[in-house]
């Protein structure tokens, strides 16, 4: 079920050496999930909806993932625009958008 290894990453402000503002992504998480991709909607759980540019990442639950942080799965770079937990600390769903914009930048 979980076959696909993805990150989990997220921006963080630095500075560099002309103590300038950089925007940097920084390693919060390895994870293997189960991806959900639909070709038109699809209910997944609990009567929430996929729609056909969206994924869902399931993973095991874990702590400190929100909304505008990124996934990395192999080359490709989508941005979270939601998460939701499924029972008490069991598995969180991830949802990206699959959108070729989201790794221009």
């Amino acid at each position: 079920m979980f076959d696909h290894r993805i990150e989990i990453l997220a921006y963080k402000e630095m500075r560099d050496e002309y103590n300038d503002r950089t925007d940097e992504l920084v390693h919060i998480a390895t994870c293997c999930a189960c991806r959900t991709e639909a070709g038109g909607r699809e209910n997944l759980y609990a009567g929430r909806i996929v729609h056909e540019n969206e994924i869902v990442y399931t993973v095991r639950w874990r702590a400190g993932i929100e909304a505008g942080m990124v996934i990395k799965e192999y080359d490709r770079i989508h941005r979270i625009i939601s998460v939701h937990e499924e029972g008490r600390r069991w598995r969180l769903h991830i949802k990206v958008t699959k959108s070729d914009a989201d790794n221009q930048g």
